[in-house]
């Protein structure tokens, strides 16, 4: 027994020995894999496509590591180096597409961080044993690491998409006055103008309306199933798509846009009953009163009209909004309560080359009779009209809605505007030009989304929640 002891002690005393250099190794893998999670995440949200942001997610993904990290049993931080932090365009890049922060030629096509032990100097994932050596030398000491992938895999982008008015982003609509005002015009839409979306065409006489492939691939047609009314609902409840970036991409559109999903652009105003929105994951807005309202001494114009401007008959079906200006000192032959509510939520810019950083500077509100002419009487503000701001975010025209929590800019409706005309066909692959933001002024109906334009959107900043994807 005494020998058969001695000689198993032995044996045990090993496996001992290897559980706990094992157990080593096991909890720094575990430390460096938190680590490089935490530190990707934290980098993700900076990537906006710029030189700066890049920067900043280096700087975020080391402070991380250094600050927040589960490294060494909890006992100190970890000095990340620019080598264990590279970026690329796709979470599942090769290997040699992954370039650190300072070898990046296109910060816009940085979309994805990778936070990679492995790569860094010092080492990290170096454990002394204590046990094993005595069987090799090379076993005196094990490597081993953490790695993760971090970005965003959607985009805050509506699935309906309409045709650009204009292929210019920019152009320039002068309003003879008097005075005369030189408006800023982006893809042919004019700012603090109503549109309906579903009743608009540059090159023809029929709306022309489109739903995007939400989840499918770009550049390729996606099985049917994809676009079922079930199946993108939920999209439209959220306003959002399993993309990353679409502009200058071809993108599946299904033209037109079914007629049985207006309900869900709705719960942004705390309409839930004729769709499938959560107000968890679809909440209303903070503000969901419709402009106009029933109250018209309450009214910041002077003449309470539709939800939208009046569209045109013919070809191009645009608005009365968008017809070409009248010579100056001609009678306008527009009636005022058609151009639909006026700057609810944007204001109308002055045109410049170049673009001013930041943005087109806004006309002031005595503009309106000028920029919109007439019979008998152009449409103006009046006192009710907010003194700094508009009237979505004056308290004066607030309505908060119950029993669910809003979210600020849920009317806000971010939509693809299309290269058009689009090929021929149901299924086709349209050509993103730019995404814009619009304003909901009332909720949908049937054949009508009241939308104000709001500018151009930069599709960077339109990201989804950073996400930790491998």
């Amino acid at each position: 027994m005494l020998i058969m002891f001695s000689i198993l002690l032995i044996v045990v005393l090993g496996f001992i020995g290897l559980a706990l250099d094992v157990g080593q190794v096991i909890g720094r893998k575990t430390e460096l894999q938190n680590l490089a999670d935490n530190a990707a995440l934290a980098a993700a949200p900076e990537l906006v496509g710029t030189a700066a942001g890049l920067a900043n997610a280096v700087a975020k993904a080391k402070s991380s590591a250094a600050g927040q990290s589960l490294y060494r049993r909890r006992m100190q931080g970890a000095l990340l180096s620019d080598d264990s932090i590279r970026f690329a365009s796709a979470p599942d890049a090769p290997a040699g597409a992954w370039q650190a922060a300072g070898a990046v030629s296109d910060p816009a096509r940085a979309l994805f961080v990778r936070v990679d032990t492995r790569n860094n100097t010092p080492a990290l994932g170096q454990v002394a044993t204590a046990f094993l050596g005595a069987w090799s030398p090379a076993l005196r000491t094990l490597d081993t690491s953490g790695r993760a992938v971090a970005g965003r895999s959607s985009m805050r982008i509506t699935p309906l998409a309409i045709c650009a008015l204009s292929a210019a982003p920019a152009s320039l609509r002068t309003n003879p006055g008097p005075p005369e005002r030189k408006e800023a015009l982006e893809f042919g839409f004019r700012r603090g103008v109503a549109y309906n979306l579903l009743n608009l065409n540059p090159h023809g006489a029929a709306p022309e309306t489109f739903l995007l492939n939400p989840v499918g691939p770009l550049g390729a047609i996606g099985p049917s199933a994809q676009l079922g009314d079930a199946s993108v609902e939920p999209f439209i409840c959220g306003g959002s798509m399993l993309h990353t970036a679409i502009i200058g991409k071809a993108i599946h559109a299904h033209r037109p846009f079914p007629a049985a999903l207006w309900p869900a652009f709705n719960a942004r105003f705390n309409q839930y009953g004729a769709n499938r929105c959560n107000p968890v994951s679809a909440p209303p807005d903070t503000n969901i009163r419709a402009f106009p309202f029933a109250q018209p001494s309450g009214w910041w114009m002077n003449v309470p009209s539709g939800s939208n401007a009046l569209a045109t008959t013919g070809a191009p079906l645009l608005t009365v909004a968008d017809l070409p200006p009248v010579a100056a000192g001609q009678p306008a032959s527009i009636a005022p309560a058609s151009y639909g509510p006026l700057w609810s939520f944007a204001k109308a810019v002055q045109y410049a080359n170049p673009k001013p950083a930041g943005d087109y500077t806004a006309f002031p509100n005595n503009a309106w009779a000028s920029l919109y002419p007439g019979l008998p009487t152009a449409p103006a503000s009046n006192s009710a009209y907010p003194v700094v701001g508009t009237p979505y975010g004056s308290a004066a025209f607030l309505t908060a809605p119950a029993g669910n929590a809003g979210v600020a800019q849920r009317r806000v409706l971010h939509i693809a505007l299309l290269a058009c005309p689009a090929p021929a066909g149901g299924d086709v692959l349209a050509s993103v030009l730019g995404i814009a933001r619009f304003f909901m002024t009332a909720p949908a109906a049937s054949g009508v989304l009241s939308g104000e334009f709001a500018g151009m959107a930069d599709e960077l900043a339109l990201g989804g929640p950073a996400e930790l994807l491998q």
